[in-house]
């Protein structure tokens, strides 16, 4: 008979990577999590974003909003040849420190990816002052601050999608156990579990990887007792080591 695997003590609602740094995160202060992927995404587009690939001359640099960015270029330069090497040191804001390693490793000049906000980043972004349109890359779901922003700022920018989000089929969460906790790193992250077949989530402490999703939480009347001052593992963990250890002191 096989020995019986107790439930985590947190659910990361995201797909892992091999390793996965927010496993090991939560290991090293003696949490045992588990990655739970709750979302699918499709490449549309690859037409429109092969041309606009091919002309780089026409942008000042790109605006990704998301990793899944970098996986549409991916596609598009392993497929293309030579064409990534025309877009070598030329600029790139990216949203969130993953975003960035992605578009690091087509060797784009990354910047503002610690940026802590929209305004942060359309800040920063109005402070280089781009010569030419920014040809700005998201997806289906994106939210309007960061375009709004720009357009507020007068930064000339040509929006595509190149992704779009979907919920996994047959997802189902590890069930929980006294103070679970289930970290969420997206409000479309949200809307696939609560379309999905799960324990009732007020079963389970919820965390949040930043204001965004915190707020999508509350909306959807969830209390996020924990949430990450900087959307990476060592912002999760903290903020998560911080509402246990105080727990635990009472």
């Amino acid at each position: 008979m096989g020995t019986e695997v107790s439930p985590p003590d947190v659910i990361l609602l995201r797909s892992a990577d091999d390793p996965d740094p927010y496993v090991r995160a939560f290991e090293a202060v003696g949490f045992r999590a588990v990655c739970t992927p709750v979302l699918a995404f499709d490449f549309p587009n690859e037409g429109p974003l092969r041309e606009r690939l091919r002309t780089p001359g026409r942008y000042g640099g790109v605006v990704a909003t998301s990793p899944r960015v970098g996986g549409a270029l991916h596609r598009i330069f392993d497929d293309e040849g030579t064409l990534h090497t025309r877009w070598e040191g030329r600029p790139a804001y990216a949203v969130g420190p993953k975003t960035g390693d992605e578009l690091r490793a087509l060797s784009f000049d990354v910047r503002a990816d610690d940026a802590g906000t929209a305004a942060d980043l359309v800040e920063q972004i109005v402070e280089e002052d781009p010569d030419s349109p920014l040809l700005f890359l998201c997806g289906n779901r994106r939210r309007d601050d960061l375009p709004d922003g720009l357009r507020e700022a007068r930064v000339a920018f040509e929006e595509l999608v190149v992704y779009e989000t979907r919920a996994r089929e047959s997802l189902s969460l590890p069930p929980p156990k006294e103070g679970t906790w289930l970290a969420f790193f997206s409000p479309s992250g949200l809307e696939a579990v609560r379309r999905a077949d799960t324990a009732p989530l007020k079963e389970y402490r919820c965390a949040a990887i930043g204001p965004t999703t915190a707020s999508a939480l509350e909306d959807d009347g969830l209390t996020p007792t924990a949430v990450a001052s900087a959307p990476t593992p060592r912002g999760l963990v903290e903020a998560i080591l911080g509402v246990s250890t105080s727990r635990d002191q009472r």
